[in-house]
């Protein structure tokens, strides 16, 4: 047994050939979700009992995302000084 052994190239076809299967459960109760599943921001799928954030106690923030959008759709613009006579 060598430890570099590199994957044979069936090893690698069948890799390949099976693409990850999608998450179809909801994270919190794991029932089957299908197709009307909900995708939250932080990464899971969730049914419509479970697809609100506060309900499933979401760690995507929220306000800090929405401040950084703020932040670069509005720039902060500054008039230049007008000098006294």
């Amino acid at each position: 047994v060598s430890e570099n052994a590199k994957p044979t190239p069936e090893e690698q076809d069948k890799s390949l050939d099976k693409p990850k299967q999608r998450k179809n459960r909801c994270f919190m109760c794991r029932k089957k979700v299908g197709l009307t599943g909900f995708e939250c921001r932080c990464g899971n799928v969730y049914c419509g009992m479970h697809r609100y954030s506060n309900v499933h106690s979401c760690s995507y923030n929220y306000k800090a995302d929405a401040a950084e959008k703020i932040r670069k759709e509005n720039p902060v613009v500054v008039g230049e000084k007008i000098q006294k006579i």
